[in-house]
């Protein structure tokens, strides 16, 4: 029996690359996509070019403004970026038949038993890193046994070898070994808070 294996595509920079995409003199420019919470804007998405100049997610947007004072702004439109990330669902079904949205920026797809149509796993990474550099978007990869374990490869393992060779066996033997050595910690309460 095969083992079950997950692949999670993370789109860390979706909102600002979807309006670069739409209006294409913005490329190479630095911008930002601002959320309204009421009391102030924050950043909720950032180019590459923005990035570069410090611009992060999550920064209000005085501070940003100020870190990159030619910084261009737009307004978010969650339903416009969900839009977006539906067609990029189905664009993914060509690696597997699997695919389901993981708002809001990222997908899932069940590869088990698909990745030898790619020549294995990181040659599957590899044409959707293609496929992905072709549209114009940003993606970072993990592949694991369980959705938890690639959405956290995805987002945590960093860009350059993915991971792909590590197993929920592998994460599951780190994780009583993380909670000895936490045990160990005198100062440290168990069950939180």
């Amino acid at each position: 029996m095969l083992n079950r294996r997950i692949l999670s595509l993370w789109f860390p920079r979706l909102g600002a690359e979807r309006l670069i995409r739409a209006e294409p003199d913005l490329w190479g420019q630095p911008l930002a996509v601002l959320r309204d919470t009421g009391q102030m804007q924050l950043v909720s998405s950032v180019s590459e070019a923005a990035s570069g100049e410090g611009v992060f997610v999550g920064q209000p947007h005085r501070d940003a403004q100020a870190l990159c004072p030619g910084l261009l702004t737009r307004l978010q439109n969650p339903q416009a970026e969900a839009a977006f990330l539906s067609i990029l669902r189905r664009w993914a079904v060509r690696f597997s038949p699997w695919v389901a949205e993981e708002a809001p920026a990222s997908l899932m797809l069940d590869i088990t038993g698909c990745a030898h149509l790619f020549g294995g796993e990181q040659g599957l990474i590899e044409t959707v890193q293609e496929g992905c550099v072709a549209l114009g978007l940003t993606m970072q990869a993990g592949i694991a046994d369980t959705a938890g374990a690639a959405w956290a490869l995805a987002r945590f393992a960093g860009r350059g070898d993915m991971l792909v060779h590590r197993s929920g066996d592998a994460i599951d033997q780190e994780a009583p070994a993380t909670r000895v050595r936490a045990a160990r910690r005198r100062h440290w309460t168990k069950g939180g808070p």
